[in-house]
């Protein structure tokens, strides 16, 4: 009887094996089912084609489930592909619980941890193609699919069974189809199809990978939301191309430096899997291979996964033309951080020695990075989760693992803030970020200080407690050198990310415990609703509000509904109550005749009911003097060499509900302007870009030249016809050069580049950081700031003035600038102006020295650019009444 129980069981095994062979059998290659050359040269699928294919595999294999997350910025699906063995699959929900647990140590004690370990999965999330001209790995996910589908040697049935793999075939699927699109645009023309006049993602460009602790964009919320924190992954893998020059391909580890809130197992995992990736690279001949070079780990902007028990993994490519070959002699090689394309050292073992570089080598290269992760993961599973539970177990200790010191106890944000619309988006991100936030129920004391009901607190005996922390400190950037003495070494990508810092919320870190009563917030966190205080609103003859983000987002409300609102020209009192110069004020006198009273009443109590503002209703005699503002017109230029400032204040527009046009080229230098507009904004860009633009033969014809000298008259006819003209950072350059401003840029050699370091970088260099600034807040464009400010300055311009220019924002005369982040030679901004009005005939030039609006990241100066905005339309209110 056993023995037939054991043929039947040999023979369901074989049926099965049979139809999965049937099935695989009946599986095109993705070259086959799409009709073109995967991969080959000039060839690029689009983003619909790849989920196409994906679902079509899907729907042959057991192996493979297509899921929709959901959509990405511009209505596409947002797909991913769950890889496993079929007995995986039956179980999905059991691993993830089992990895869920691992994640949290509170939940698991060490013997139920080992237990949990024997059974779990390793999980490997692979991102491909955030960057959409970096084309290599979304062309080889159809192929990745097609492997996992129909591959049955022993290597890959091992990988499948030990492994639960989660594949996004691409972050960026907008981007992945306008990329597509231009290239086949392009297609037999001579032109250099990696010149894109756009952004390749609707807001952000390049920078969709910066977005990971403020999550404003879709596919950063269905990334985060969606696949890290529900699957908590021990690997995340994500592949990306570099410059044609450098090393064929980048492994970790990284080099320096490492944010200290890192784990340092996580390091060492970085550095073994990184390895195995390379000597799976090198081990099948391919050269050129770098590792611990180029890239360092600093930011949680692009490693959230480091900071939640697992891996963040990156490869960097070379690049071709898109999909177009290049041809590179040895000699064009280059050096770059940490090694040398050239040159043989411990990090570059095999130097590539030139030829023709194609779309096929990117992806061959990362098939063999994706297997040597693969292999890792299986191979390793135990220790795999074994370290992913040791990491989780020192995030919820008390003991930092790298310096041996008590970590802190928690981080409090108190009830009282300046600004309530910045203290909930910052709890909002940080909570969407995994992090476990709670509220207190009364009243505590801790750290020496008390703290009403309703302050939050994050108690850092939790996994995501090295999020918290190092997005709530300062950072300490080291002053890294090129080579002793020599300039600096420049930082992947920015030096400082201090939240309360940036967002102006008041946070405070408590080393040693205390008592309190916390609820744990389990709902999702957000924008609070506001009151409307006083008299009764019938009998209100006006309605006061603060100058902070939330009454600007009510002013924006209010003024796109037909409301008329006041910003208060001086410090007044009511009702025995202090306001500063810049209140806002509805004044029910004041209206439009359209506007009937009982819709401002109503206007005013919608808007308090959807944004964190106390309306303060009073029907005092004499009001405060105001001078009204309304809903400017807005032209924002659109260049086309494609800047990523003017995406995220386009982003920010929208958001914030400030109605704009993009003014392209042609729409400037047709002139104009003032008719149509009351402001028109610069976006970050080089001055020189902005006018010449793309050269002939570079674009196609419509494409070719930037605003000219016509742009740039009707931009100075414009404003000096009455219209405000605001440049942020770098392009404020064109104003100051071509309009003849009395405003020097100090820093005229940086050009506004954090990559320009100029001749003298080594003496000063500011590539990402938070600096202090004096405020002057009588200014309208100041209006409710502190007289005590930050900006943002990241290679920026600092000006000096003479004439009739003014300084609104300017750095301290004496002491150090630097509040977080990593600056070099500061003492040169001493005294120096960050915003600057300019007046220009009947028009003014407002010029700021630093993005405002620095991806969306920057609440705390987000005022001044709406200020700005608003200034541009600000009149006298009708006279005061007098008194009876």
């Amino acid at each position: 009887m056993r023995q037939i129980r054991r043929v039947s069981a040999l023979a369901c095994v074989l049926v099965a094996s049979f139809v999965t062979l049937a099935a695989a059998q009946s599986i095109p290659t993705p070259s086959d089912f799409l009709k073109v050359t995967v991969g080959g040269d000039g060839v690029l699928i689009s983003y619909d084609q790849a989920v196409a294919y994906w679902k079509a595999v899907a729907e042959r294999s057991d192996r493979i489930k297509v899921q929709e997350l959901g959509q990405s910025s511009m209505g596409l699906p947002y797909i991913v592909a769950i890889i496993t063995s079929p007995e995986n699959h039956a179980k999905l929900d059991y691993y993830r619980d089992i990895n869920n647990r691992l994640y949290d140590p509170r939940r698991t004690t060490p013997d139920q941890a080992g237990q949990l370990i024997a059974e779990g999965k390793t999980i490997v999330a692979i991102q491909m193609a955030i960057h959409a001209t970096e084309v290599g790995s979304a062309q080889m996910s159809p192929e990745l699919a097609y492997r996992f589908a129909t591959d049955n040697s022993p290597w890959m049935k091992n990988v499948l069974d030990q492994t639960i793999i989660i594949v996004s075939p691409s972050h960026n699927p907008d981007g992945m189809n306008m990329v597509a699109e231009w290239n086949r645009k392009l297609a037999g023309s001579k032109l250099d199809p990696s010149i894109l006049p756009f952004l390749y993602h609707k807001y952000v460009g390049h920078d969709d990978n910066r977005d990971w602790y403020m999550f404003t964009q879709k596919e950063s919320q269905i990334s985060v939301e969606k696949i890290w924190n529900y699957w908590h992954p021990q690997i995340s893998y994500d592949l990306h191309q570099m410059g044609s020059t450098a090393a064929r391909i980048f492994t970790p580890p990284y080099v320096d430096p490492w944010d200290p809130n890192v784990d340092p197992i996580v390091r060492a995992n970085i550095t073994w899997l990184g390895a195995a990736m390379a000597d799976r690279i090198i081990g099948a001949g391919k050269e050129g291979v770098a590792v611990q070079a180029i890239y360092d780990a600093w930011t949680p902007a692009r490693g959230y996964v480091n900071y939640h028990g697992g891996v963040r993994m990156l490869t960097e490519a070379a690049s071709v033309k898109l999909a177009n070959p290049v041809d590179l002699t040895f000699d064009q090689l280059a050096k770059g951080i940490g090694y040398d394309a050239k040159i043989v050292s411990w990090n570059f073992p095999q130097p590539w020695h030139g030829g023709t570089w194609r779309l096929r080598d990117i992806m061959d290269y990362e098939h063999l990075a994706i297997d040597g992760v693969l292999e890792h993961a299986a191979r390793n599973r135990e220790q795999w989760l074994s370290n992913f539970y040791r990491v989780n177990s020192n995030a919820i200790g008390r003991r930092d693992p790298e310096s041996g010191r008590q970590k802190p106890y928690a981080i409090v944000i108190p009830a009282e803030q300046k600004d309530l619309a910045s203290t909930y988006k910052m709890l909002w991100a940080l909570q969407f970020g995994d992090v476990e936030i709670s509220r207190a129920k009364s009243a505590f004391t801790a750290g020496g200080r008390q703290y009403a009901a309703g302050s939050h607190v994050i108690l850092m005996a939790q996994p995501a407690s090295s999020y918290a922390k190092t997005l709530t400190e300062i950072q300490h950037y080291p002053d890294l050198r090129q080579y002793p003495g020599g300039p600096p070494q420049r930082p992947y990508d920015v030096t400082a990310y201090t939240m309360p810092l940036m967002m102006g919320v008041d946070t405070v870190t408590v080393q040693e415990p205390f008592q309190a009563d916390l609820d744990l917030v389990k709902e999702r966190i957000t924008l609070p609703s506001g009151a409307v205080v006083g008299v009764p609103i019938g009998t209100a003859k006006a309605y006061l509000f603060k100058h902070d983000n939330g009454g600007m987002m009510a002013l924006n409300r209010l003024a796109t509904s037909g409301v008329s609102v006041e910003w208060t020209s001086a410090p007044f009192t009511s009702g025995g109550k202090q306001y500063p110069a810049g209140t806002m004020m509805v004044r029910l006198a004041g209206q439009p005749k359209t506007m009937k009273a009982a819709q401002v009443h109503q206007a005013v109590a919608a808007a308090a009911k959807a944004f964190p503002v106390e309306f303060v209703a009073i029907n005092e005699k004499v009001l405060p003097f105001g001078k009204a503002v309304r809903m400017p017109r807005i032209g924002m230029y659109k260049s086309y060499v494609a800047s990523m400032d003017e995406g995220w204040t386009r982003w920010l527009f929208e958001q914030w509900e400030v109605p704009f046009t993009s003014l392209e080229n042609k729409d400037v230098r047709a002139g104009g302007l003032r008719a149509r507009y009351d402001v028109v904004v610069l976006p970050q860009q080089d001055a020189q870009s902005m006018i010449d633009g793309h050269r002939p033969g570079a674009v196609p014809d419509e494409y070719v030249g930037g605003l000219g000298k016509e742009g740039v008259a009707a931009l100075k006819e414009f404003t000096e016809a009455g219209g405000t003209l605001i440049a942020l950072d770098a392009a404020s350059m064109l104003p100051i050069e071509q309009f003849g401003l009395p405003v020097r840029n100090v820093l005229a050699e940086t050009r506004g580049s954090r990559d320009a370091l100029g001749p003298n970088s080594a003496a000063f260099y500011g590539p990402g950081s938070i600096l202090k600034t004096a405020v002057d807040v009588s200014s309208p464009i100041a209006y409710g700031a502190d007289p005590d400010g930050i900006v943002w300055f990241e290679q920026s311009p600092a000006f000096e003035v003479s004439g009739n220019a003014k300084t609104i924002v300017s750095y301290p005369r004496q002491g150090s600038v630097l509040l977080s982040g990593w600056l070099l030679g500061g003492e040169k901004l001493n005294g120096l102006s960050a915003i600057v009005e300019a007046p220009l005939g009947k028009g003014r030039v407002v010029l700021f020295g630093f993005r405002p609006q620095y991806r969306a990241q920057t609440w705390s100066t987000f005022k001044y650019l709406f200020n700005s905005l608003y200034y541009a339309t600000m009149d006298e209110a009708a006279a005061v009444p007098k008194k009876k």
